[in-house]
């Protein structure tokens, strides 16, 4: 679709089947037939003189007039110069020639040139433009808050978070005309997007004119996942009323750090309407016309203005450029919405999620940054508990610091907006407190000795009394311990003393015998935090000491056995010798007698 613009009051009508994209010079503009990948800040580049178009001859095209043509344009920094009809032949005039820009020029007809018309090119040498665009995206993204995505080698692609803060989010904030940065948002906050990741470890300093100009590894090069996905959220749209309510008066735009108004040559309901869903204040209910708010002051920077009502801000209409006009202010146009607040939006850093005993930062905001809103407070609310905090509002937004967050502000929470007698409420947005509970370990005891530690667990004498004692080294507020028994899935209430619990048998009996483990758990409006011993403890109950006396006394009884057999054996070594003599005496005595008897009976 061509799409003619005209610096008259007539409405801009679609002519032709090409890509076009319009932009605020009403001398100057991209033409790119090329639907796949087109954006509004690259195309083939065409003049407007004398009331034709015409093209620009490549002869000395380069970077520096890029540049020109980028900043004239409202788009990023120039990115290339493309030659030799890169983006398809124009017809007609061609009315420059050898341009030669020092790149500081706010106009490419202020560069150097031959004179409008003259040249020595055909159509196959018209010159071109490649900027670079930056766009706000993913789900709950506004005009003024999503996540960034930069179209680079005609690929839209998106920033990881590392080294992302607020000074980077200044920087596109400031690119995208959307006040100043409330919020570096991280972990694809506005989702995951496919595709490419363009930049990593960006660092502005905040006052680059693009983030492609700050310091960062290099197109394409990362080491992340689009899980990493970075976004910003802004202060506000471009965009306010000057009125006797904070949702209907005089349409002001903020355009070359100027606020100006607009004409209401055509201005209709489908105009109001954009105005009123940029500024969240509901439906159009009027189209206010001949300065029904008043008249304003200074710059008139719209005039002919076209919606149809679907475009996310005014400045995305159809109109006659920025400044051109044939208006006074007796002609300001207005706007009276359906919503007397604008509806506040809630945000979170880190996004929804916080650990245990770390800082949280919510921050309340308005869309329309208007001078009216500096008088209303801004109110955060826990709806699942009782923390409530009030702030007035500086800009059109406030900031609540939460410390060493506990577990009772896990929860749903909502901003209020109020203004004299009327009060907006957000959305809600949930806040999850995330912590990993350290595994509690588990022993168990007998306090009148009818316990014994076998390998396999513990032996329990039965009619005697025995406990459970769950402990961890860190204790968290709110949280209990249970004794489970997996024999019949009993989960026993135990008696908590800071970071340790026990639980007492009187009588062990029969029936308590089975596996013991503990369970360490935190219980939460919305959920419950666990965590679980991955080792048991097996309880054997017996009927009498008899498995003591096996594994006590019964090694007590063959070690005295041992030392007793070995001193018995000593004793008989020494024992053994005396008796050899004793024998040897007495058969010598018995060989005596019986020689003596032999001689007496010789002699008689």
């Amino acid at each position: 679709m061509l799409v003619s613009l005209t610096s008259s009051k007539n409405k801009i009508r679609n002519t032709q089947c090409n890509l076009l994209f319009l932009f605020l010079d009403t001398q100057i503009r991209l033409v790119n037939p090329d639907k796949s990948g087109a954006t509004r800040c690259s195309g083939r580049v065409e003049i407007n003189h004398n009331n034709r178009w015409g093209t620009v001859c490549d002869d000395g095209w380069d970077l520096n007039d890029v540049e020109v043509v980028c900043r004239q344009l409202g788009c990023g920094p120039a990115l290339e110069a493309t030659q030799s009809a890169h983006f398809g032949e124009g017809r007609g005039q061609i009315w420059l020639d050898d341009v030669s820009c020092s790149g500081s020029e706010s106009s490419l007809t202020e560069c150097q040139h031959r004179r409008f018309g003259t040249h020595d090119c055909t159509h196959s040498k018209d010159a071109g433009v490649i900027c670079l665009e930056i766009r706000l995206a993913g789900p709950q993204s506004a005009r003024c808050s999503g996540r960034v995505e930069i179209f680079y080698n005609n690929s839209w692609g998106t920033v990881c978070d590392d080294g992302w803060d607020i000074n980077d989010a200044e920087v596109v904030c400031r690119e995208l005309n959307c006040g100043t940065a409330l919020n570096a948002t991280k972990f694809g906050h506005f989702g995951e997007r496919r595709g490419q990741i363009w930049l990593d470890d960006v660092s502005c300093s905040g006052s680059e004119r693009s983030v492609t100009k700050c310091q960062h590894r290099g197109f394409g090069k990362h080491n992340c996942t689009h899980s990493k996905d970075s976004g910003v959220i802004c202060s506000g749209v471009p965009v306010k009323l000057s009125g006797s309510t904070l949702c209907s008066g005089r349409v002001e735009i903020f355009y070359n750090n100027t606020w100006g108004t607009v004409c209401h040559d055509n201005w209709d309901i489908n105009d109001a309407e954009v105005v009123c869903r940029e500024l969240g204040c509901g439906t159009a209910q009027s189209a206010a016309v001949s300065a029904s708010f008043g008249e304003g002051s200074g710059s008139i920077w719209l005039d002919d203005v076209d919606c149809s009502g679907s475009e996310r801000s005014l400045t995305q209409c159809q109109h006659g450029g920025f400044g051109t006009h044939d208006c006074t202010h007796s002609k300001d146009a207005g706007v009276v919405c359906s919503v007397i607040l604008p509806k506040p939006r809630i945000f979170m850093n880190p996004a929804n999620k916080v650990k245990w005993r770390s800082d949280l930062n919510i921050t309340c905001s308005i869309s329309p940054q208007s001078q009216q809103l500096l008088q209303g407070e801004f109110t955060l609310k826990q709806i699942s508990g009782s923390f409530s905090q009030t702030k007035p509002s500086t800009t059109n937004s406030a900031t609540f610091r939460i410390l060493n967050v506990d577990f009772d502000k896990d929860g749903l929470y909502q901003c209020e907006y109020s203004y004299d007698s009327s009060i907006s409420t957000s959305d809600s947005a949930n806040l999850s407190v995330i912590v990993s509970l350290e595994q509690p370990s588990i022993s168990v005891r007998s306090p009148n000795g009818g316990l014994v530690r076998v390998p396999e667990g513990a032996e329990i004498i039965k009619g005697y009394s025995f406990n459970f004692t769950c402990t961890t080294s860190v204790h968290y507020p709110g949280a209990v311990f249970f004794l489970i028994f997996s024999r019949s899935k009993i989960k026993y209430n135990m008696t908590s003393v800071n970071n340790s619990a026990y639980l007492s048998f009187p009588v062990a009996d029969f029936e308590h015998e089975g596996d013991y483990s503990c369970l360490y758990e935190i219980t939460l409006p919305s959920r419950k935090i666990t965590a679980q011993e991955d080792w048991w403890i097996h309880a054997f109950v017996i009927y009498s000491r008899t498995p003591i006396l096996r594994y006590v006394f019964l090694p007590l009884i063959l070690l005295l056995e041992n030392i007793a057999l070995h001193f018995y054996y000593k004793v008989s070594k020494k024992q053994k010798p005396a008796k050899k003599e004793n024998a040897e005496t007495d058969v010598s005595r018995d060989e005596e007698v019986h020689a003596e008897e032999e001689t007496a009976e010789e002699i008689e």
